[in-house]
């Protein structure tokens, strides 16, 4: 019923797909709460997924996603669309170039390579050195003949030898030892991967492209490697070539080619293409019955598209093909709670329900069904009483989720029952029984294993600070420092947040500072101690913010803070640009923090509303500067008290037109929906940003997008003054910046010996987009005036309320937070059981 002809039946016409501009689905935790890895391991889930799979095979029609999903793209041999690149290397599916051979490696040659691999390993543990020596001395017959290895795994020495090399930063060798590798075995796709990622992470994308299609032309259908091209592509922005990538699975069945169609319906949902991506993932759902994740990759499609019914339904016929498939059970667990609250039956009765019915599923997970219960008991007691305060009271309304807390004790492993003990004790939190918290705690604490300990002494910790028993907090934290300072950077972050909480910011940068010299590769301590530096200055931020991007390059959470300096208004480098760019890296390397996405809700906000607002204003003192600088060229003007006049005017108007009239700033014309799409698929899961914007764990990340419009709205409209005195005022400098260099270049040389001379066109100035060009403009804006001094009495606004703080409090002092909003912020995340 799902043939190739009925999905090509959605396109319509040639080029008139119906592409939504919202939407998109990641493949990260498609596993879902209740997968179990060492099930899969053991044996159970692979015979059921076997036994299912043999129940269920079909003779399905060869998919064209060619046909399917590149609208874009006409038809035409793959010699065509690629310059003829591949076609002819092709001699039919799993084959590679003529007269190639993969490597055949005898039992006896496999087992002397798993002997090498095991010294390999203990040569690590002493050092890098030794290891690399080793792996060298095995490959040398004439000077180590008793440790040579059979020539048909020297390859796989290679990789091992690349592999030490890229961790010693010695990228020449990597890749010397990775082409090798690849000459010796090009049939192995290993290789060609490793190979393309580090290209990729040195910043050679052209080179990366070209290791990807030479590994395609050995190695064309192979899985790993067109996946990761195909992903390669889509980040490049060249889906096109993505697509025709695709298209080399219409030669394949979709048994051995389903994977890649899944990728490829996963990118047309990441860029808004609702209807294909929809139609492939129906298709494959029907023709790979037994493949449990399809059914969450769809589910998740229709749920983050607001089609709750429809993922309902899908995840019914996934339960129906997989009784026994943990995942589904919670996917249907979330869409159920969510349904049942809209209507408030806070009994949750749909819910419950299929709770019962998950009873069949393996034991090894039946205690999380309980504990999600449980979690979901909870949330409807709140709302419950939040509903009807006067005639419910919160601590008996918890008594369902109490016994379902007992049944998953009951049923639990003896090894995660602390998990179950701590989160009964935040149920306690919530209903004010801090004592049976305490106790909770404590059995929690005799049952976790040594790995474990330091998570229940941050809960204690955090339960005693929620108490006002810092004195206390403080000695539980010291403990967890002393034991595990070591092993587990979150004690050190705990610590910062207390006395960041308590306002002593000196003790917090010493345990930030301390942290860091043991923990130097945690992006998340880099990020509080840059937001701790704030009163010190944009300048100090911004040489920790450089110190931090040497150690962790990929963290999202420091690129993030680069991005909030440069929002501040108050910064002397406010910059748009610059912090867009910032955000990008961010969710690029870390698209599980929330707050990236937020902080892009707000540059965006910033862009479409104000930037017109600010541009009428910059145009007037231009036209000024100029005019007074043509009558009287010789007369000496103090530039900046010229530039101080008109921020100043500027945030006086604005002002002035916002307290007479809010909608000055038209706030409906906001269009998210791109940004939507991409956290969508990035799906984010923590931040001090995104739980406060957050009201429920069951909420997608659209929602979280809605619910964060009306706050980051409020925000920009009532700073929207000082936005934009901070444009003006960056404008201004610029101006004066290329008057002086006009002048200086003026006086100097003419234009055309200025070409001569091989000097930039832009007299004076550095080329623009240039590292020069940015480190002359910063040093300008640090040396005028600031907006402090430019606007003296900015209303008791201060530039560290604009951004979020380290503990989650939006600038506000602890001590004014009610109980809830404590709560919130102490206990808020739901880590703790992932």
């Amino acid at each position: 019923p799902y043939s190739p002809q009925h999905i090509s039946k959605g396109r319509g016409k040639k080029g008139n797909h119906h592409e939504p501009t919202t939407g998109g689905i990641a493949m990260q935790n498609m596993s879902g709460p209740g997968s179990n890895s060492r099930g899969r391991k053991g044996g159970k889930y692979q015979q059921q997924q076997s036994r299912d799979r043999s129940k269920h095979q079909r003779q399905a029609p060869h998919l064209d996603p060619l046909q399917t999903m590149s609208g874009s793209i006409t038809r035409g041999s793959s010699a065509e669309n690629d310059g003829g690149k591949h076609h002819h290397h092709q001699r039919g599916p799993g084959t590679g170039t003529s007269g190639e051979q993969f490597v055949m490696e005898s039992p006896t040659e496999r087992q002397a390579f798993k002997e090498f691999g095991r010294h390999f390993r203990q040569k690590e543990n002493v050092s890098l050195e030794a290891a690399r020596d080793y792996a060298l001395s095995c490959l040398d017959a004439e000077s180590h003949p008793d440790l040579y290895l059979p020539p048909a795994t020297h390859w796989r020495v290679f990789l091992e030898l690349a592999d030490v090399a890229k961790r010693s930063n010695m990228v020449e060798d990597a890749r010397s030892h990775y082409r090798e590798a690849c000459r010796l075995q090009p049939r192995a796709s290993q290789g060609w991967l490793e190979h393309s990622k580090l290209e990729e992470e040195c910043g050679n994308l052209e080179r990366c492209a070209a290791i990807l299609q030479e590994g395609l032309r050995h190695c064309s259908t192979n899985e790993n490697l067109l996946i990761r091209a195909v992903k390669f592509y889509e980040r490049m922005g060249d889906l096109d070539q993505a697509r025709h990538l695709l298209s080399r699975t219409k030669h394949l069945s979709i048994d051995k080619s389903w994977k890649t169609v899944l990728e490829g319906a996963l990118l047309e949902a990441r860029v808004g293409r609702y209807s294909m991506a929809r139609e492939v993932l129906k298709y494959l759902t029907h023709y790979v019955p037994w493949y449990g994740p399809l059914y969450l990759a769809h589910t998740k499609l229709e749920r983050d598209y607001g089609s709750p019914l429809e993922a309902f339904s899908i995840v019914e016929k996934g339960l129906k093909e997989l009784p026994r498939y943990g995942p589904l059970y919670f996917q249907a667990f979330r869409l159920l709670e969510k349904e049942d609250l809209s209507q408030k039956a806070f009994d949750l009765p749909r819910t419950m329900e299929m709770v019962s019915r998950a009873d069949s599923i393996s034991r090894e997970l039946l205690w999380k069904v309980h504990l999600e219960a449980a979690q979901m008991q909870e949330r409807s007691a709140v709302l419950a009483v939040q509903d009807n305060p006067k005639k419910l009271h919160l601590r008996a309304t918890l008594q369902p989720t109490r016994r379902s807390y007992a049944k998953a004790i009951m049923l639990c492993p003896p090894n995660l029952s602390w998990k179950i003990w701590l989160a009964s004790g935040r149920t306690e939190v919530s209903c004010g029984n801090t004592r049976g918290a305490r106790d909770l705690f404590l059995r929690a604490y005799d049952s976790v294993s040594e790995k474990g300990r330091s998570t229940v002494l941050l809960e204690c910790a955090r339960l005693e600070e929620f108490c006002g028993d810092l004195v206390l907090s403080r000695s539980i934290l010291c403990k967890a420092r002393q034991q595990f300072g070591k092993s587990d950077w979150k004690v050190w972050l705990s610590s910062v947040n207390l006395e960041c909480r308590c306002g002593y910011r000196e003790r917090a940068i010493a345990f930030a500072q301390e942290a860091l010299n043991k923990h130097r590769g945690t992006g998340r301590l880099w990020a509080a101690l840059i937001q701790l530096r704030h009163d010190d200055g944009e300048l100090y931020q911004m040489k920790i913010l450089r110190c931090a991007l040497q150690a962790v390059p990929k963290s999202g959470e420091v690129w993030c803070e680069g991005a909030r300096i440069h929002l501040n208004p108050f910064s002397p480098t406010f910059d748009l640009q610059a912090a867009s760019r910032h955000l990008s890296f961010a969710a690029r390397f870390t698209p599980q923090y929330g707050d990236s996405f937020l902080e892009q809700l707000r540059l965006n906000m910033i862009d479409q509303w104000l930037i017109p607002l600010a541009t009428p204003f910059i145009n007037v003192m231009l036209d000024t500067f100029l005019s007074s600088c043509c009558k009287n060229r010789d007369t000496q003007i103090d530039a900046y008290q010229f530039l101080a006049e008109h921020v100043k005017k500027a945030a006086d108007v604005m002002k002035t037109q916002l307290e007479e009239n809010v909608d000055t700033v038209i706030k409906d014309v906001l269009d998210t929906s791109e940004l939507e799409l991409r956290c969508s698929s990035a799906d984010p899961n923590y931040g001090h940003l995104w739980f406060q914007c957050r009201d429920s764990p069951i909420d997608t990340a659209r929602e979280v997008i809605t619910q964060a419009k009306t706050v980051m709205a409020d925000f920009v409209v009532d700073y929207a003054h000082l936005y934009i005195a901070a444009m003006v005022r960056r404008a201004g400098v610029l101006m004066l910046v290329h008057h002086r260099a006009e002048k200086k270049a003026t006086a100097s040389t003419t234009v055309g010996s200025a070409q001569e001379l091989g000097l930039p066109t832009i007299l004076g100035l550095p080329s623009p987009n240039s590292c020069q060009s940015d480190a002359m403009v910063d040093k300008e804006l640090r040396v005028a005036p600031s907006l402090d001094q430019m606007l003296p009495s900015p209303s008791g606004v201060a530039g560290s309320t604009l951004f979020t703080t380290v503990c989650g409090g939006n600038g506000q002092k602890w001590d004014k937070l009610s109980l809830t909003e404590k709560r919130r912020i102490l206990f808020g995340s739901d880590s703790l059981l992932s």
